[in-house]
């Protein structure tokens, strides 16, 4: 029996070991096949940093150099001070707040509406508004246009910030909506029981369940707004009210010559918000995708 038992436990840590050698093995061949790829994504930006830190000479040397010799710091505040840009990061920054803000808020009430309100047809109904997704906005683009300019709404940010008021976002009513299927109906009738209604579900049992999926929605709307550069450069006319992505399309313009180390410092600083952010709060946008995925 004794021998049997040892047996037993030999076999086991034979199985075991021989598992931990397969995971290893796996996690080995993963890194060779993702290196890469992720030299390819990395390279780019090591180059623009590196382009970043350099004077001209360096800049135009043939072949490049990925390590700057001197170190040039003059660059970003020489790049900076071509432009207003502080006034711009300014502008940026309370369009995408505003923007993430009505995207978050309607889409979410949306999404709550067809998760849990029972009303005739109401599949149906989801099944238009995730079609809409299918539209490119080159096909919407030039009605949006005659309609925005109808209101008086040109060279301002409206036409860029009341759709999203509005559940303008099929994608994020449709993560709202998956991510409040996933709570049991146990909760909501709990709820109903104590005599809540409809807004207080909403208010008081969604919205602090539901803090993944609203973290999530509310930094890619803002990163998207952040980088958009089509809708601000059809609507916004002035100076005065550019975003950084549509005075980073200017910047060589204004500089009057091609100063790529001034360029890419500039393009360094605007990237860092949106990266920054993600980096951040990665945790709670691959838990917000991970559940509304179920």
């Amino acid at each position: 029996m004794a021998l049997e038992k040892s047996t037993l436990t030999v076999t086991t840590r034979k199985g075991l070991s021989s598992r931990r050698r397969e995971e290893q093995i796996a996690r080995i061949l993963s890194l060779v096949v993702l290196l890469p790829g992720m030299a390819a994504v990395l390279l780019p930006v090591v180059w623009m940093l590196a382009v970043s830190l350099e004077d001209m000479s360096q800049v135009l040397a043939f072949p490049p150099s990925l390590i700057p010799n001197p170190l040039v710091l003059q660059n970003y505040p020489d790049g900076l001070s071509v432009l207003p840009f502080g006034q711009y990061f300014l502008n940026t920054t309370q369009y995408a707040l505003l923007r993430a803000l009505g995207v978050v808020l309607s889409a979410s009430l949306a999404g709550f509406a067809f998760a849990r309100l029972r009303a005739p047809d109401r599949d149906v109904l989801f099944v238009l508004v995730l079609s809409t997704m299918m539209l490119p906005y080159s096909v919407t683009m030039i009605p949006q246009f005659v309609l925005f300019k109808w209101l008086g709404w040109l060279d301002s940010y409206k036409p860029l910030i009341v759709p999203g008021w509005l559940g303008a976002a099929p994608f994020f009513v449709f993560l709202f909506r998956q991510f409040f299927k996933s709570v049991p109906e146990e909760v909501f009738e709990a709820a109903k029981i104590d005599g809540c209604n409809y807004p207080q579900l909403y208010w008081k049992i969604m919205v602090p369940l539901s803090l993944p999926a609203f973290a999530t929605a509310s930094i890619l709307v803002f990163q998207y707004s952040w980088d958009e550069l089509l809708g601000p450069l059809i609507y916004i006319n002035s100076n005065a009210k550019y975003p950084i992505s549509l005075a980073l399309a200017t910047l060589r313009s204004s500089l009057g010559s091609s100063p790529w180390n001034e360029i890419m410092a500039v393009s360094i600083v605007a990237a860092l918000p949106p990266v920054l952010l993600f980096a951040f709060f990665q945790r709670y946008i691959i838990s917000g995708v991970v559940v509304t995925s179920k």
